[in-house]
């Protein structure tokens, strides 16, 4: 029985070892082709962050509604 415990952890940490190795993998084959980077777009106008004002008012309480 004591050699099929270790006969399981042996293929459990093989696997884990593989499927880590497989996120790295597809982890560096997702950063060198620029699929996730921003694309300039002319079209579309940029978020202004510096005003800290926001366009709606915030809802304080359903009983004002």
């Amino acid at each position: 029985m004591s050699g099929l415990v270790s006969l399981v952890g042996i293929a459990a940490l093989v696997a884990t070892v593989a499927m880590v190795v497989a996120i790295l993998y597809l982890v560096w084959l997702s950063m060198g082709d620029g699929t996730h980077a921003p694309t300039p777009d002319a079209d579309r106008p940029e978020l202004d962050e510096e005003t800290g004002e926001e366009n709606q008012p915030e809802v304080t309480d359903g009983a004002s509604a």
